[in-house]
């Protein structure tokens, strides 16, 4: 069996939900445990998910291979940690941020 290469936050990806709608967005928060991630839904069949966060089984998601996370998405989830207050969530889209420029600078 093939290990899955664990999922960060601004990772995009594409899978299904639990009642098997497919979506296509980028993950927003890895849970505790890591078996559930928030997904900002970017595209799916179900239009009334787009635009919308959602949580799903990350055994039913893969990533989108080939897509760094846009600078402009993790702004938005920089805001997002702001207004939610979560610190830990901060740092690490700061770093990712700061990564991302110093990579296209």
């Amino acid at each position: 069996m093939l290990r899955k290469e664990p999922f960060i936050v601004g990772h995009w990806v594409e899978g299904e939900t639990w009642d098997k709608q497919r979506i296509c967005g980028y993950v927003v928060k890895v849970g505790k445990p890591e078996d559930i991630m928030k997904v900002y839904v970017v595209d799916s069949d179900n239009k009334d998910l787009n635009g919308r966060m959602i949580h799903v089984l990350s055994k039913s998601l893969h990533q989108v291979l080939g897509h760094a996370p846009a600078e402009a998405a993790i702004e938005q989830l920089v805001d997002l940690a702001l207004l939610t207050k979560d610190q830990e969530w901060f740092a690490q889209l700061s770093k990712q941020l700061c990564e991302l420029r110093m990579q296209y600078s």
